[in-house]
């Protein structure tokens, strides 16, 4: 029977079952992947370069040492000019021929015998004055006597740190028949899988460093789950807190100082959450710091350094790193540990299915964590 309407559009229906699908070739995908803070520090395999460790194993150590300490601490009042003696709580820092300064009084040592320093009294034509207990002790010079033997003066002691190593697997699994079928998108469904789980693991790889946790049993790693600590772990000293309503660029240098009066010099790097940085830009992008000329039609200014006296900052702006928390890191001294590189392994077959995980094994590790230093914003 003849039908006079056409099969495929009758003007008011059309057919679906004879409608080729308009679709894309391409999935897109925007889900945040990077690992800026990971990449600021060297990569997955940073602190090779870095520390120089002799082995491999699930728990790496490292020594660190100090410059012998040049502040002590008096134990016992001294009340008027006539005492000649010092009770300190550390008599291995001092030897015969220091010069110390407590208050505004220098004085001389001539003998060191345990916790007891022989003084001399207003050297340097200081004035001998009274002083409490608690007082700071300041070694500020060395005058020895000529032909004096040679004295003992204490050795600092090595201190150690360490982390743990973190296991990161994800496994890949295809039916029998998904190799083989066409599908919109990808060609090949193994190896999209594939390239999707590389940045999905970076990912906790960088909030691991943000969250992360030290803890484990190196004695019972089958049935102990094992993570390794993030920077907070380290951080531990050289804290500053201030409001957000009051942040201020006093602030930022007040944090950076912390770390240089322990020694730190030279470049840092801040890794920053976004809404930090706006805080931050807000600080420097205004007309006290800035002029535009009338006809210029771009205007402001995001700050990738910023110059302080005690050195420059520069900013890795960071979408994993925490609200009102900054940290002035140095790249230099802290590093990511490679225990096992990313690999894909084959895993026994299930049924019909094809199956292999993506597994890699790393670790955290952080020197000289007095050089850097942390800024909370409440």
């Amino acid at each position: 029977m003849a039908n006079l309407a056409p099969p495929l559009n009758t003007g008011t229906y059309r057919n679906p079952d004879y409608t080729k699908r308009v679709i894309t070739d391409y999935v897109a995908m925007l889900d945040p992947s990077d690992a800026p803070f990971v990449e600021a520090i060297g990569g997955l395999d940073g602190a090779s370069s870095k520390f120089k460790f002799t082995a491999s194993g699930i728990k790496c150590e490292w020594l660190e040492d100090t410059l012998a300490p040049l502040v002590g601490a008096l134990t016992a009042a001294v009340t008027d000019a006539s005492v000649t003696t010092l009770g300190v709580a550390d008599g291995n820092m001092f030897q015969p021929g220091h010069v110390l300064k407590i208050g505004d009084e220098l004085v001389w040592v001539s003998n060191v015998s345990g916790t007891t320093l022989t003084i001399t009294r207003g050297f340097g034509s200081t004035t001998a004055a009274a002083h409490t207990v608690g007082v700071p002790i300041n070694i500020v010079s060395e005058a020895r006597l000529e032909g004096a033997v040679s004295s003992d003066l204490g050795f600092t002691n090595f201190t150690s740190d360490y982390n743990y190593s973190q296991i990161f697997e994800r496994k890949i699994k295809l039916t029998g028949s998904a190799p083989i079928q066409d599908v919109y998108g990808f060609v090949d469904p193994y190896e999209y899988q594939a390239a999707k789980l590389m940045p999905e693991m970076m990912r906790l790889i960088e909030l691991t460093l943000q969250e992360g946790k030290r803890t484990g049993d190196v004695a019972h790693p089958t049935t102990v789950p094992r993570a390794m600590g993030g920077v907070d772990v380290f951080l531990t000293t050289n804290i500053t807190t201030t409001a957000v309503t009051t942040l201020s660029i006093t602030n930022i240098e007040n944090a950076i100082k912390l770390a240089y009066e322990d020694g730190a010099s030279g470049q840092f790097t801040a890794i920053i959450n976004p809404t930090d940085f706006q805080r931050i830009t807000a600080l420097y992008n205004n007309s006290s710091f800035i002029r535009f000329p009338p006809e210029q039609t771009r205007v402001g200014m995001v700050p990738a350094t910023i110059v302080t006296p005690f050195g420059n900052v520069d900013f890795v702006v960071d979408r994993w790193q925490k609200v009102n928390k900054i940290y002035f890191i140095k790249p230099e001294n802290m590093g990511m540990i490679t225990l096992r590189p990313w690999q894909i392994k084959d895993l026994p077959a299930d049924g019909d299915f094809t199956a292999n995980e993506l597994i890699g094994e790393f670790s955290f590790a952080v020197k000289l964590p007095k050089s850097m230093a942390v800024l909370n914003l409440t």
